[in-house]
C-alpha cells in the first residue's frame, strides 16, 4: 500500500474455478481506532458491528497488519491480539500481515523498527526470529492463531532496509542472500512456535498487473530456495494497470510456480467527491479503470469482475481476494484519504456494492425477457431469429450466466420461441444492474427483417427518461418482465405499449393475416377488393363474431410486400374464457365468394387474458421468396468441444455445417475482449477442423487462462470454453 499520512499515525457460464474455500476477505485494521474516535457503521439504517456487516455479506476472512512498536499503539501486538480474538469469536478466519516496521511498509519504504536500528546483520536475523516466534506464541495463547501469515508487506524491494533491500543498486547476490535469509528465518520461527500447525505462508508484492516485475521477484525467491505457499499481489488500477493485465499475470504466476494466488489488496472508488479536507488518494477520473465509473454500481462491477478473474485462474489456483480498508471512513481528528474507496458512505451506511462478495448463486438473479412479435411487419416465423441487443450501463458486458449482451450481432441473448408470436430469454443478472436494450429480428442472423435492417422503431423507456432504448433495473429477486411488443412504427412508442386496449371484464384477441400470397396469384388487389375482415360463429350468443358480417381489420400499410398484413382486435367478455371460437378471414369486395376456400374453419379457445393469434396467410396461400424457400434452421451447425482441453500450446476445434454459409470463429478472453479470429470466410457444408496455437492477432503467445471460442454463422452463434495452461 502506498504511504498514507494520518494525524495520529506517523489502510457460472462462468465460475469454473470457484471452490467452497475461495477466500473473500477484507483488511479492517482501522476498526479499533475508528471506533475509539466515535466512528459508527450501519446496516440498513441500524448501527451494527462492522464485523457482523461483513459476515452478513459472505465475507469470511479478515486481514490485520502488525506493526512492531507503533507510536499510538494501534496495529501493535496488544491491539492486534484484541482484534484477532474478537474476529475469531465471530467465526472469521484470520490473515496476519507482518510489516516488520513501526509504521507503513511498502515498495517505497521498508524502515526497520526503532528497536532494531543499529543492529548488526547477525543480530537482525536473531531479532526477526525471536520477535516472530514470540508474536505467534502470543496469538496461540489467546486461541487466535492466524489461519495464514504474510511475511512482509509489498516487499518487491525487500524489507528491513538496508540489510534486506533488493533491486536497483541493491540487486546483488549479497543483498538477495541477506533478504531471503530474513524470509526463511521468519518462516522457521513460525513453524517452531506452533510445530503442530501447518499455517500457509504468503509472500506479498505490489505488482498486480506487472508480469515481468512479478517474475523477476519470484524467480529470485526460487533461485534462493525460499519456501512459501501463496503468492500475494496488490492491485489498484491507478498504480498497477488493467484487469486484463491482472488476469494475465495471475494465470501466468500460478502456472509458472505451481502456487495459489491471492489478490491481497484491492479497492475502487464509489465517488470522486471529497468529504473531509485530507485530500483523497483517488480524486481524478484519470485514475479510473476504463468502463468502471466512480459510482456505487461502478465499484460493485469492478469488484465483481475482479473476483471472477481470480476465480477463473486455472486449476483452482485463484485462492481469494482481500479488499483493503473498506472501513476507513472519515472520523475526526484523523480524517481519511481513503473515504471514497470504502464500502460505506460518508455517514457510515453500508454500500450495496458490498454484495459483490456474495456467491453467484446467491448474488445473481434470474431475469426473463418476454417479447411478442405479432406487431412485426414482416413474415417472422417460429424458427426465425430474435435477439436482445444492448448493454449493461457502467458494467461488464459479460453476464453472470456467461453470456454477453452487446449492441451488435455478437450479442449472445438469442430468444427462444415459446409458441406463435411469443419469445422468451432467461439470463442471470447482477442485482442493481441497469440494462439498456432493444430487440432485433431477422430470418437469420445475416438476413434482417425488412424495416430498419431488423431493428425495432424508436422506444421511450418505461420511466419516460430520454433515450431510444428499453430499460431494466435489476432488483434483488428473480424477475419475469411483463410481455413487451416489438414496435415496427417509425414514431416513438412507450416501452410497454400494446396493440390493444386493456378493458375491464374484457379479453382482447389480436387477429392478423397476410395477403401476400393471394395478391401475387391475382385474386386480391387491396385497393379494389379490400378491406379484409374476420367472421366466425357466435360463441354462446355473445355477439362478438358472426358468419354473416365482418369485423373489419386494418391494413398495415408499411408491412412487407407492399402492405400485405391486415390486423385487428376483437374483445370478448371475460366469462367467455375457454369457449371454442371458429373463424375465417373474408375479402369484403371479392370477385369470388370472399371466403378462404381451401381450408377448414380456423379455431382457437378463447384465452383467459389478452392475447394474440399467430399470423397466418389468407387461405394458406404463401408468397414464394428466397427467404421462405431457404427455411433457415437455428440448428445449421454443430460446434464440438475442443480437444485437448486444457491444452498447451495447441488444440483442435471441430464443427460441422449443415449448409453452405459464412462463418466466423473468434477467440475471446474472460473479459470478452477479442483475442484472435481463427476463421472469417464462406465455407461449404460438412465437417471442418481448425487448429489454434494459443496465440493472439499479433502471433504472440497468450497467457494461461480461460478463453471463449465462439462460432458465428448467418443464423446463430455458439460458444465453448477452453483452458490454456502454459
Amino acid at each position: 500500500m502506498k504511504k498514507i499520512f494520518l494525524v495520529l499515525l506517523s489502510i457460472n457460464f462462468y465460475a469454473a474455478a470457484q471452490t467452497n474455500d475461495f477466500i473473500k476477505g477484507v483488511d479492517v485494521s482501522f476498526i479499533p481506532q475508528i471506533e475509539d474516535l466515535g466512528g459508527k457503521f450501519y446496516w440498513k439504517g441500524n448501527q451494527t458491528d462492522p464485523l457482523d456487516i461483513f459476515k452478513q455479506n459472505e465475507i469470511g476472512y479478515i486481514r490485520l497488519r502488525l506493526w512492531h512498536t507503533p507510536a499510538n499503539g494501534y496495529c501493535g501486538l496488544a491491539s492486534t491480539l484484541d482484534m484477532a480474538s474478537r474476529l475469531k469469536q465471530k467465526g472469521f478466519k484470520f490473515l496476519l500481515n507482518f510489516h516488520y516496521s513501526d509504521s507503513w511498509a511498502d515498495p517505497g519504504q521498508q524502515t526497520k523498527p526503532a528497536a532494531w536500528q543499529g543492529l548488526t546483520y547477525s543480530q537482525l536475523v536473531d531479532s526477526i526470529y525471536s520477535y516472530t516466534f514470540s508474536v505467534i506464541r502470543a496469538f496461540d495463547s489467546v486461541n487466535a492463531l492466524p489461519d495464514m501469515i504474510q511475511i512482509g508487506n509489498e516487499i518487491i524491494s525487500g524489507m528491513l532496509w538496508p540489510e534486506g533491500r533488493v533491486g536497483g543498486s541493491y540487486n546483488t547476490t549479497q543483498q538477495w542472500t541477506q533478504f531471503t535469509t530474513l524470509l526463511k528465518t521468519a518462516r522457521t520461527a513460525i513453524i517452531n512456535a506452533v510445530p503442530n500447525n501447518n499455517i500457509p505462508i504468503m509472500i506479498h508484492i505490489d505488482r498486480g498487473g506487472d508480469n515481468s516485475g512479478s517474475r523477476w521477484f519470484y524467480d529470485n525467491l526460487n533461485l534462493y530456495q525460499v519456501p512459501f505457499d501463496i503468492i500475494g499481489l496488490s492491485f489498484y488500477p491507478w498504480w498497477h494497470g488493467t484487469l486484463t493485465k491482472l488476469s494475465q499475470n495471475l494465470n501466468d504466476l500460478a502456472g509458472r510456480y505451481g502456487k495459489d494466488v491471492i489478490v491481497a489488496e484491492v479497492a475502487y472508488p464509489w465517488t470522486l467527491q471529497p468529504f473531509d479536507n485530507n485530500g483523497n488518494i483517488v480524486g481524478s477520473s484519470s485514475q479510473l479503470h476504463t468502463g468502471y465509473p466512480s459510482t456505487v454500481q461502478g465499484q460493485f462491477n469492478y469488484l465483481y469482475d475482479l473476483i471472477n478473474i481470480v476465480k477463473q485462474v486455472p486449476n483452482n489456483r485463484g485462492r481469494g481476494v482481500f479488499y483493503w480498508a473498506p472501513e476507513y471512513i472519515s472520523v475526526q481528528p484523523i480524517g481519511s484519504p481513503w473515504e471514497n474507496l470504502t464500502l460505506f458512505n460518508f455517514q457510515g451506511e453500508t454500500l450495496s456494492s458490498i454484495s459483490a462478495f456474495k456467491d453467484e448463486d446467491t448474488l445473481g438473479i434470474n431475469v426473463t425477457f418476454r417479447l411478442n412479435t405479432s406487431t412485426n411487419w414482416d413474415t417472422l416465423h417460429t424458427n426465425s431469429f430474435v435477439q436482445i441487443r444492448g448493454e449493461v450501463v457502467s458494467g461488464s458486458s459479460l453476464l453472470p450466466s456467461g453470456e454477453q449482451i452487446l449492441w451488435d450481432q455478437n450479442s449472445d441473448l438469442i430468444m427462444n420461441n415459446v409458441h406463435g408470436d411469443y419469445w422468451e430469454k432467461t439470463v442471470r443478472v447482477i442485482p442493481g444492474s441497469e440494462i439498456h436494450y432493444k430487440y432485433w429480428t431477422g430470418h437469420s442472423l445475416t438476413k434482417p427483417t425488412f424495416l430498419r435492417l431488423g431493428w425495432e422503431g424508436p422506444i421511450q423507456p418505461y420511466d419516460l427518461s430520454s433515450g431510444n432504448y428499453r430499460k431494466f433495473i435489476a432488483g434483488t429477486s428473480d424477475t419475469v418482465l411483463q410481455v413487451e411488443y416489438y414496435s415496427s412504427y417509425g414514431t416513438t412508442v412507450n416501452q410497454y405499449w400494446k396493440p390493444f386496449q386493456e378493458k375491464l371484464d374484457s379479453i382482447a384477441v389480436y387477429f392478423r393475416v397476410n395477403t401476400g400470397g393471394i395478391t401475387s396469384n391475382g385474386r386480391f388487389n387491396p385497393n379494389v377488393n379490400g378491406p379484409i375482415g374476420v367472421r366466425g360463429n357466435d360463441v354462446d350468443s355473445f355477439h362478438v363474431l358472426s358468419w354473416d358480417y365482418s369485423d373489419i381489420l386494418s391494413r398495415e400499410d408499411l408491412s412487407v410486400y407492399n402492405g400485405s398484413f391486415w390486423s385487428g382486435v376483437v374483445y370478448y367478455p371475460s366469462n367467455a374464457t375457454g369457449k371454442e371460437q371458429k373463424y375465417k378471414f373474408f375479402i369484403e369486395n371479392d370477385t369470388q365468394n370472399g371466403w378462404e376456400n381451401s381450408i377448414a374453419d380456423r379455431v382457437f379457445s378463447i384465452p383467459a387474458k389478452d392475447s394474440t393469434l399467430n399470423w397466418v396467410s389468407f387461405d394458406n396461400q404463401f408468397i414464394v421468396t428466397s427467404v421462405e424457400n431457404e427455411k433457415n434452421s437455428l440448428m445449421n451447425f454443430n460446434l464440438h468441444q475442443n480437444y485437448p482441453n486444457p491444452f498447451n500450446p495447441i488444440t483442435t476445434i471441430n464443427y460441422s455445417l449443415i449448409k453452405d454459409t459464412f462463418v466466423k470463429l473468434i477467440v475471446f478472453n474472460f473479459l470478452g475482449e477479442e483475442m484472435n479470429i481463427l476463421v472469417n470466410e464462406f465455407q461449404l457444408k460438412g465437417e471442418h477442423t481448425v487448429i489454434w496455437n494459443g496465440k493472439d492477432y499479433n502471433n504472440s503467445d497468450l497467457s494461461s487462462g480461460i478463453y471463449l471460442i465462439k462460432l458465428i454463422s448467418d443464423s446463430r452463434a455458439e460458444t465453448i470454453k477452453t483452458i490454456l495452461l502454459r
